[in-house]
């Protein structure tokens, strides 16, 4: 009779969420993403994630597929960049969930948005909860 070998064990990938900003709202975005890696969840942030040489679109376009979910960080800045507008569509392209984080702004602020259900920056620890559930 052959000796059966164990499987060798797959390490479980972290839950991972794309945190979409605009560079000048960098203080609010960090403090997110502290907040979701003390749940348990990684996080992509360009900050932590890209590297100076990096070619920004094939790194955005890796960190969206390798997350489970994306926020966006919605501000007066966030509507005006062309950057959280591309991400905004890529996650969308792959039917992945994208939570709008409304900093100042009204809930239609971003028309790609404006028919998600959107969290204002002040109920965000309502995400971090609805967050956990997921991360579980």
């Amino acid at each position: 009779m052959a000796k059966s070998h164990p499987k060798p064990k797959v390490k479980a990938r972290p839950y991972l969420v794309f945190i979409s900003h605009s560079s000048t709202d960098i203080w609010i975005a960090e403090q997110i993403d502290k907040q979701i890696r003390a749940l348990g969840a990684a996080t992509w942030l360009d900050k932590n994630d890209l590297k100076g040489g990096d070619a920004l679109v094939g790194e955005i376009i890796r960190g969206i597929d390798a997350c489970n979910e994306a926020i966006v960080l919605v501000s007066p800045k966030s509507v005006k960049s062309h950057w959280v507008i591309y991400e905004i569509g890529a996650v969308s392209g792959q039917h992945k969930r994208v939570t709008p984080i409304l900093n100042q702004v009204n809930h239609d602020a971003i028309a790609p948005m404006k028919d998600v259900k959107s969290i204002d920056l002040n109920q965000f620890d309502e995400f971090l909860i609805q967050l956990a559930k997921r991360i579980k």
